[in-house]
Formats: C-alpha cells, structure tokens, sequence
C-alpha cells in the first residue's frame, strides 16, 4: 500500500471517528433545558387550576349574593315604599313579632305589617287597629326566622337569606 493510500485511509478513519463523536457527544447543559422546560410546564398548570379555582369560589359568590339580593330586595322595597316620619312601630303577628310600617292618611291611621308566617316573610296591608289576616297577605321571601331591630335611623331586618340594613329617610322611627 501506497504512502498516499495509507495517508488517506487514516485520514477517513479520522474523519469518520470525529464525526461519530460530535454526533454521539451530549451537548453540554441539555439535560438542564429539559428540567427548565418541564418546570415551566408545572408552572403553568398550576397557574391554571389556581385561576379555575378562584373563578369558581367567585362566582359562587356572586350567585350567593344574587340569591340574598333576589329574596331580601322585597323587603327592603316595602319598607322603603312606607318610610314615614314617625312611621316604624312593632306589632305581634301570628307567629311573634312583626314590623309596622304606619301611614296616616287623613284621620285614618293605614298599616303595612311585615312578619313570619308559615315559613315564608310575608306583608300585609290593613287599616290600623285591624286584627291581622295573614291568608290575605303576600309572600315576600322564604324564610323560617324573621326579626328587626331599630337603631338611629337604621332598620336592620334578618331572615334565612342574611340581613338588610335600611336607612330611613326620616328623621325618627318607633320600633
């Protein structure tokens, strides 16, 4: 064999060695991308269901709220519709006590009573002094408590569905 044959023999082993080593060899730091990649994907993830999660618990919240909007905003419109000066007073209903809202019209003193009755909060209109009728009065939430309290200007009525405050636009009340 020839010097030049040998030469480039030895030349193409070469060759052919250092191209399996450069397609054999890892590249440094490889490894770390991949654990960088996957961490991100974690990440992620994580952010997501944290996301869904806190959509979920505020929008439970809302709904609640809606809910306590939907059955106490009657209440809090009969009140306002008879907010009277001097026109807050307590009576006894069929089933404990119940709000009266007083309106004097003329010499005639006319009642809207607001109490418990048969599960539900309902209202009643009548001229005052009149025995209570609660067949005829209307249903305006659901709910097997019902109690008020006053206290300077502001009435606070509680039932099932939580509490509403109303600030009375006159200047004194009597419950």
């Amino acid at each position: 064999m020839s010097e030049f044959e040998h030469n480039s023999e030895t030349m193409v082993e070469a060759v052919a060695s250092t191209g399996k080593r450069v397609h054999s060899r890892k590249t440094p730091g490889g490894g770390f991308a991949v654990a960088l990649f996957a961490v991100f994907i974690v990440i992620d993830l994580l952010a997501l269901v944290m996301g869904v999660s806190s959509y979920q618990s505020v929008n439970d919240m809302q709904q609640q709220t809606d809910q306590r909007m939907l059955l106490m905003g009657p209440i809090r419109s009969a009140i306002r519709a008879n907010d009277t000066k001097d026109g807050v007073g307590v009576g006894k209903g069929p089933e404990g006590k119940s709000l009266v809202l007083l309106q004097h019209v003329g010499s005639d003193t006319y009642e809207t009573r607001i109490y418990k009755y048969q599960g539900n909060v309902v209202e009643e209109y009548s001229l005052g002094g009149n025995p209570y009728t609660p067949e005829r009065a209307t249903v305006l939430a659901p709910s097997s408590s019902f109690d008020f309290s006053y206290d300077g200007g502001l009435l606070s009525v509680t039932t099932d569905a939580g509490t509403v405050h109303v600030a009375l636009h006159t200047a004194k009340g009597g419950a």
